[in-house]
């Protein structure tokens, strides 16, 4: 059931990004798209730093003892990958954002 999720985000980011980049999208349109793209890409660095930073690791309950004292195993910093995460995202709407405005100059070019 996830991977039915992903995959429906992955196909409207990538009709965002469709509107972004199309050549015969105006500049209100491109603006909006990169504005939606902005959002999501917020939306998944919230929700990696929620995922990362969580440092325990869920307990076995075929493990415990009755009248134990239950502390939780903690896990490995992820501090690096997250930030290399963040990093990714942020290089992408980069990339994306420098060829929705080069394509704009273009259409701007040839129409005016």
């Amino acid at each position: 059931m996830v991977f039915f999720g992903v995959l429906i985000g992955i196909i409207i980011f990538s009709a965002i990004i469709y509107m972004a980049l199309n050549k015969k999208s105006n500049f209100l349109t491109r603006m909006a798209a990169l504005g939606a793209i902005a959002v999501m890409i917020i939306t998944v660095i919230i929700c990696l730093i929620i995922a990362f930073s969580e440092n325990t690791v869920p307990l076995d309950p075929s493990t415990l003892i009755v009248g134990e004292v239950i502390e939780p195993d903690k896990g490995g910093g992820n501090t690096p990958i997250l930030l290399v995460f963040i990093l990714l995202l942020l290089l992408f709407f980069g990339i994306i954002f420098i060829l929705t405005m080069r394509e704009h100059k273009k259409t701007k070019k040839k129409s005016g």
